[in-house]
């Protein structure tokens, strides 16, 4: 819906709204004071917060996960620490205005959003919009490349990935290794775990004298 306006022509601000101009757009968005604004999962986030004892205030970029812990802060996917790094499944403190860490949580605008996503991009971190979720992108050859995965006998193989359904498969399950030392230490944690399998099962039959 657009509203045609002439040089001069003011329009109010609608109650609990601000203001934003975008593409020569004036868009209105909900201006949340901060202590009823209660971060949803998927809400990206700027938290402004006093760290106690100090006088030092801390600015952090997060994606929530909808999750306020036992300790009274808001579980988050991500948080990028502006200047920093970014941190996995960390939290932010809850607003209160009595709380010695006297924080401000807002939406962060598209730009803050984008050197978010750039900072995690980093990390091979990336934002599953769709199931509202963060997730590492795992290593993957170019196509012919060679990786290493165990077989069926837990001996490690090397092979080239076609990006056939095979090849596919292996990396979907995680049977997908780029170094040749990381396939052989999973290989042996699997003769293990199959032996204890077996030992428990023996046992088991034993108990049952059949």
């Amino acid at each position: 819906m657009s509203t045609k306006v002439k040089l001069g022509d003011s329009i109010n601000i609608p109650e609990g709204c601000k203001a934003v101009i975008e593409d020569g757009k004036v868009i209105f968005q909900p201006e949340f004071k901060d202590a009823d604004y209660v971060p949803k999962r998927g809400d990206v986030v700027v938290c402004t917060y006093h760290v106690p004892y100090s006088t030092y205030n801390e600015s952090v970029t997060a994606i929530c996960t909808g999750h306020r812990d036992k300790f009274g802060t808001y579980d988050c996917f991500v948080i990028y620490e502006h200047g920093g790094i970014i941190k996995r499944n960390k939290g932010i403190p809850v607003v209160n205005k009595h709380d010695q860490y006297q924080s401000k949580i807002r939406l962060a605008t598209d730009e803050e959003k984008e050197i978010l996503f750039d900072k995690m991009k980093e990390q091979r971190l990336y934002w599953d919009a769709k199931n509202y979720n963060v997730f590492l992108e795992r290593w993957r050859a170019e196509n012919n490349g060679t990786y290493y995965f165990v077989n069926a006998n837990f001996k490690v193989e090397r092979t080239y990935d076609t990006y056939s359904s095979i090849d596919d498969y292996l990396h979907a399950i995680g049977n997908y290794f780029c170094d040749e030392y990381d396939a052989k230490s999973i290989a042996m944690m699997l003769v293990e775990s199959t032996n204890k399998l077996k030992s428990i099962l023996l046992q088991y039959h034993d108990k049952l004298g059949k």
